[in-house]
């Protein structure tokens, strides 16, 4: 399907809650490809689109970037080894603040700040203030922060892990969306869904493992930081949905629905080796195994969801025989299409006008692909159905 350039979104299997008739007919248009052979990438894993479609291809085992313009002219290649200006120990998220590239190493716990030719402007280290909740003998403090965005403010926007402690004896720890101001005060912005909640993991003696096959929420942050995508699955029945909630920093909850998918279900024997495969032989497996079997959910979940580059959201399902479903949804959750991707691609990127992918070959080495959308006259999120 790759090799003829273009290919049909409008012709795939529809979900329940989209009928054929109010699917946009979209068709997918290639116009540029980094080949990974010819651009002798190593291991690529996440590509990070920038506001004027710049492209950021990260080879973390090279602990280096590599800067495309858009048109996939080869800008810079950025970083190595180190600890010095424009060297890295860990290769973390990267966005933009305004026509800055900002590159986050978890190991030095710092951000690079690069000019748009990829030299080096500066350096910043992470600082915290410990946030006061006025509770006698209590202290609180953010572990992890891992910055994905930066706002119109240019504050800083990402999760960490909120531990609260009292009178000296530690307590557990919570996910949140942080805000860190460019002054360094951090401010929680949101509470994402419990990562250790007991419909997709086992926790027994403080140890934590996920239930097989069962969806592992992980909050979704746009691009520009305006706003934060939490969701989640109920796989317990094959009349399985994905729900998804949209928020601001403000607080404002843009919407919150829950959509039905074509769900897969999962083999017994699949099922079982996962448990089998949840934790070593201990004392504590048979426990483990025995809580994961009742929670274990009866469909395949989503693979992922993304934030697009616009306010577009889309949704990934698990592949099929004739490639991957995706549902594309509108900035306010009303479902514009349903497209299928070819096997082995991965959404990094997406918008109304553009699909940026990773395309792994048999060798496991990926290609950066972008399309073009091409939505025929009559169709698009106008047709789509509100739900």
């Amino acid at each position: 399907m790759i090799g003829g350039g273009t290919f049909c979104l409008a012709c795939t299997d529809v979900p329940d809650d989209l009928q054929q008739s109010e699917v946009a007919e979209w068709e997918l248009v290639e116009d540029l490809r980094l080949d990974a052979n010819a651009e002798d990438f190593s291991v690529v894993r996440r590509v990070f689109v920038g506001p004027q479609g710049e492209i950021v291809v990260p080879e973390p085992q090279d602990r280096r970037l590599r800067l495309y313009d858009s048109t996939g002219t080869l800008v810079a290649v950025i970083g190595r080894m180190g600890e010095g200006p424009g060297e890295f120990q860990h290769v973390g998220p990267v966005f933009w603040a305004a026509d800055t590239l900002v590159v986050f190493d978890m190991q030095l716990a710092r951000a690079t700040y690069l000019l748009p030719d990829g030299t080096p402007a500066r350096t910043e280290a992470g600082r915290f203030f410990r946030p006061d909740f006025g509770a006698s003998g209590a202290d609180s403090s953010f572990m992890a922060f891992t910055p994905e965005a930066a706002d119109e403010e240019g504050a800083m926007l990402g999760s960490a892990y909120l531990s609260v402690s009292t009178d000296g004896q530690s307590g557990s720890a919570r996910l949140v969306i942080l805000r860190v101001s460019r002054d360094g005060e951090p401010r929680v912005v949101a509470s994402p869904p419990r990562w250790d909640d007991e419909r997709w993991n086992v926790t027994i003696s403080g140890l934590t493992n996920p239930v097989p096959f069962a969806f592992q929420p992980w909050p979704k942050i746009a691009p520009d930081g305006s706003r934060f995508l939490f969701a989640t699955a109920d796989q317990s029945t094959l009349d399985a949905t994905y729900n998804l909630t949209l928020v601001r920093p403000t607080h404002d909850t843009v919407f919150t629905r829950s959509y039905p998918y074509a769900a897969e279900p999962i083999p017994d024997s699949a099922m079982d080796r996962g448990i089998a495969g949840m934790v070593p032989e201990n004392n504590l497996a048979r426990r483990f195994r025995a809580l994961a079997r009742e929670r274990a959910p009866v469909a395949y979940p989503p693979t992922a969801v993304k934030l697009g580059l616009d306010g577009t959201i889309w949704v990934t399902l698990r592949p099929t025989d004739h490639g991957t479903p995706v549902h594309v949804l509108s900035e306010t959750g009303a479902p514009i299409a349903s497209l299928l991707l070819p096997k082995r691609t991965r959404i990094q990127q997406a918008s109304m006008t553009h699909v940026w992918v990773t395309e792994y070959d048999p060798l496991d080495l990926a290609s950066v692909v972008r399309y073009r959308i091409v939505q025929h006259p009559g169709t698009g999120p106008e047709g789509g159905m509100e739900g």
